[in-house]
């Protein structure tokens, strides 16, 4: 099996992403226990066996939690709403060492546990990001109600101390989330029609020079250009110039500007355009030559059965951070709070075919590998019954995982899913381009093209593939990258949107077929016969 080494600063890369998102999550919602620091006693907390307070030499404040020799725990509940990802920290000291155990309980409504993690097996240590601690940062299972945070020690001798017990739970779902942008244009297949809304464009300035973004196509006429919040306009001549398919800031734009300068060079430094793009609505009348996303229905009669048929449809999103969502704006907590790709999958399939019955549980893990994916597909897929799951994994596994394992842990997944509900189907989508500037090592550009022909090879019937390595290699061949990226590894909202473009493309075989959008958007032509392909 090959296997690459992964260098330190990959580490280091990924543990800064990781506390970003921890304290994105906390700017969001927390959720804190009851007396986390154990100043109060034991108030707020179940104790069982061996448990008390040390109070001299105390690893912070006026006492922490100790445990032992004998055997003992400490749990709490929280209550919070379902399909948050969490983080849970505690600081700890034993002796000997590594014998303290963190056990995270999932509870549905009625308080039965949906699925049960612990450090023993399934929670890696903490070290690499937060030293001194045992850390848990995972998706919750989609139908969880209560969390149970159990803190405990075997009847081995020696004891653990334990404090400063952190609970942080995403929170993106409420109504101040609610999206400011029109959700049926960002739908239109971009390949399709010949208006291009709010496309995201980077206004680089390099060397000094004004600051320009390159848009897909040219434009015969631009529409709109707005902020990426879309709450400012700005004015052609006043804020910008446009000759072909470039825009170039004027003197006293106030459009927001990146130079290149301020960009961090070399290998795998993380760039982030957070909110800096400028979008575009404009229309051309070229055609898009890129990879066209096909009509795959043909080969999924189960779930095109039950779409036909107005019934209830189960879709699991399965994958990493991408298909979590972060890179959109509502998990990045700005306007226009766009929703994560497989959500606008699901609600555009819900108006295609007249369906509410189709429900959507988004498992997806931000930092999850393919190899995570096949060890928790039985608690995290198959526990939900899915009649249609989406596999999106291969952004964490570039960096140290062959293509032949990552084959092995997708053939995997499905197999587990499929020991559960055997009429399953699977949509397999290949991983998204990173930033060619990210990284010069050529293995890691090789392994997404090979986990791309991997996937490719295990199309089928009642499996279909979904090439986002191609298309996005496409893309970053019309204009920047960083026109289209949130930071070398996670799509924007206009990135974002062709995902869901592309899946949704796989069960209509009407948005496949480019044509001219006549009239007001929503109404498509084919074959002579309107049909209003948005809206419907």
């Amino acid at each position: 099996m090959k296997r690459y080494i992964v260098p330190n600063l990959v580490l280091i890369t990924f543990a800064c992403l990781l506390l970003a998102a921890q304290g994105a999550f906390a700017a969001n919602h927390a959720t804190n226990f009851i007396n986390a620091s154990f100043e109060e006693g034991l108030k707020g907390w179940l104790v069982k066996g061996d448990v008390k307070l040390q109070t001299a030499a105390p690893m912070e404040g006026k006492a922490s939690l100790r445990i032992g020799p004998g055997a003992g725990s400490v749990s709490q509940r929280v209550r919070i709403g379902s399909g948050n990802h969490l983080w849970v920290s505690v600081a700890v000291r034993s002796q000997p060492t590594n014998t303290a155990i963190l056990i995270i309980r999932y509870l549905d409504k009625n308080g039965r546990e949906l699925m049960r993690l612990d450090s023993k097996g399934d929670i890696k240590p903490g070290d690499k990001v937060k030293p001194g601690t045992l850390s848990f940062y995972m998706k919750e299972h989609p139908l969880t109600s209560e969390v149970e945070v159990i803190l405990s020690k075997e009847n081995t001798g020696g004891y653990i101390l334990a404090d400063q017990i952190e609970f942080v739970a995403s929170h993106d779902k409420g109504p101040e989330f609610k999206p400011t942008c029109d959700l049926g244009q960002y739908m239109q297949p971009f390949w399709a029609g010949k208006t291009v809304y709010n496309e995201t464009v980077l206004m680089l300035s390099e060397n000094g020079q004004p600051a320009t973004g390159r848009l897909m196509f040219n434009p015969t006429g631009i529409l709109s250009v707005k902020n990426y919040a879309l709450n400012t306009n700005y004015s052609d001549g006043v804020d910008y110039t446009v000759e072909g398919r470039n825009l170039t800031c004027t003197d006293s734009s106030r459009m927001t500007r990146v130079k290149d300068a301020d960009l961090m060079k070399g290998e795998l430094n993380w760039n982030e355009m957070i909110g800096k793009p400028v979008v575009v609505t404009y229309e051309h009348d070229d055609n898009w030559t890129g990879p066209v996303p096909g009509y795959l229905g043909d080969r999924l009669p189960n779930t095109m059965k039950k779409l036909r048929a107005h019934a209830a449809l189960r879709v699991v999103a399965y994958g990493d951070s991408i298909t979590h969502g972060v890179g959109v704006s509502r998990l990045m907590n700005i306007p226009p709070f766009m929703p994560p790709y497989p959500e606008l999958f699901v609600s555009r399939l819900k108006q295609i075919y007249h369906d509410d019955a189709i429900h959507l549980f988004n498992s997806a893990q931000s930092g999850a590998t393919s190899d995570w994916g096949a060890r928790m597909a039985s608690r995290m897929v198959a526990s939900l019954n899915p009649d249609l799951v989406i596999i999106a994994f291969g952004q964490n596994d570039f960096w140290g995982t062959s293509a032949d394992a990552f084959a092995i842990n997708t053939s995997n997944i499905i197999q587990t899913v499929r020991l559960k509900n055997p009429r399953a189907e699977f949509l397999l989508v290949s991983p998204l381009r990173f930033d060619p500037a990210y990284t010069a090592n050529a293995e890691y550009w090789k392994s997404v093209s090979e986990y791309a022909a991997k996937l490719k090879a295990k199309a089928g019937q009642g499996m279909q593939f979904v090439d986002m390595t191609a298309i996005s290699e496409a893309i970053y061949a019309a204009k920047k990258p960083k026109d289209c990226l949130n930071d070398p590894l996670h799509p924007n909202d206009s990135l974002a949107r062709w995902y869901a473009q592309s899946l949704v493309a796989a069960l209509d075989p009407i948005s496949v077929r480019p044509a001219a959008i006549e009239g007001k958007p929503g109404v498509q032509r084919n074959g002579g016969r309107a049909r209003n392909a948005w809206l419907r």
